[in-house]
């Protein structure tokens, strides 16, 4: 397990990813940064917790409903995309930013495409698992390659996934990316009626433009993140 867990980390240094992204709909913001649970797998939550937390996917067709889904660097736009769409009510939604330590956690998984597709059975644990998402193929519902302008960190199809056990501590977020300075505004006047800190906001409307976001990764380059004042 030590030798696993140290070829990860490796590999994921040298590949540059410095966090993983999870989203969420703003509204269980305050649930997270009060730190009475984190970041929780759906599994984990309580009735009273789910009707105040909202897990975005309660469905869990990857079959791992005791895992927190996760992608490495930047957001699965596409599932970020539709998420949204099936939200009426609660139109912001945030991407926490994490560290990537988790990556080496013990019983971290990994998937090459969207860990749902397949109900799962593409879902695996280890170095292996994990060097797949880099892979020169992946195949799923379309066949994607690497191409050589991609960063190192970016995983062959932009829907692969990360899946940590159990919960995402509050203390390892390391920041909240926001469509615009409207929303982040919103945000911090929310946890200040609560009381409550947060970590640095980051502006990234690309994160919430899937072709845009992935036209920049593929052509090798970065969407503009600007901190908000």
């Amino acid at each position: 397990m030590t030798g696993m867990i140290a070829s990860i980390q490796a590999s994921a240094v040298r590949r540059g990813i410095t966090r993983l992204c999870h989203f969420t709909p703003s509204r269980n913001l305050g649930y997270i940064a009060e730190d009475r649970v984190g970041i929780l797998a759906s599994k984990h939550l309580g009735e009273d917790e789910q009707a105040v937390f909202n897990p975005t996917d309660s469905e869990r067709l990857d079959g791992y409903p005791d895992h927190v889904c996760c992608s490495i660097q930047y957001p699965n736009a596409w599932y970020f995309k539709k998420a949204r769409g099936r939200e009426r009510l609660f139109r912001d939604w945030i991407i926490l930013l994490i560290k990537p330590h988790y990556l080496w956690y013990a019983g971290a998984k990994f998937c090459p495409r969207n860990a749902a597709a397949e109900h799962g059975r593409r879902v695996d644990e280890g170095v292996e698992a994990f060097e797949a998402l880099f892979a020169e193929i992946v195949e799923g519902t379309h066949m994607y390659r690497r191409d050589l302008r991609q960063p190192a960190f970016l995983p062959t199809d932009e829907q692969a996934e990360v899946l940590i056990p159990d919960r995402i501590r509050r203390q390892d977020v390391i920041g909240i990316a926001v469509r615009d300075d409207a929303q982040a505004k919103r945000e911090v006047a929310r946890l200040k009626l609560l009381g409550l800190s947060l970590p640095p906001i980051v502006i990234v409307p690309d994160f919430f433009n899937p072709k845009k976001l992935s036209q920049l990764l593929r052509a090798g380059r970065v969407p503009v993140e600007r901190e908000y004042q």
